[in-house]
């Protein structure tokens, strides 16, 4: 929920979801930007982003994946990369971080911090 008030301050429109099946129904090209948390315990996140690269046959009428994650270690950035994520984004997350992300994700539709 503090990704999801960072995001309101910013004045993004923010639609929360409580399971991957929620997320494939609600997600649409309405959306620019979905963040996943991949270190849900019990949860394949990764699937979900290859359901919605099928559900949105060109790349330019998805919304851009990110993965919010607290691990560190190099192996999670690749396992995004191969799942097709745009982006990993480091938790605990601030103000000023989240609004270079966001600008950063928009102008260039690709995100990896270093990890």
């Amino acid at each position: 929920m503090v990704t999801k008030g960072l995001l309101v301050h910013l004045g993004c429109e923010v639609t929360t979801v409580s399971s991957n099946e929620e997320c494939l129904r609600v997600v649409s090209h309405e959306h620019r930007v979905v963040f996943m948390d991949v270190c849900t315990p019990g949860v394949e996140n990764y699937q979900i982003a290859l359901r919605i690269h099928e559900k949105f046959t060109k790349r330019h009428q998805r919304p851009l994946l990110v993965a919010l994650t607290g691990n560190t270690d190099k192996s999670t950035k690749e396992k995004c990369m191969s799942f097709g994520l745009d982006g990993v984004l480091l938790k605990l997350v601030s103000l000023d971080n989240m609004r270079n992300v966001l600008s950063d994700l928009l102008e260039h539709r690709v995100l990896y911090e270093a990890m």
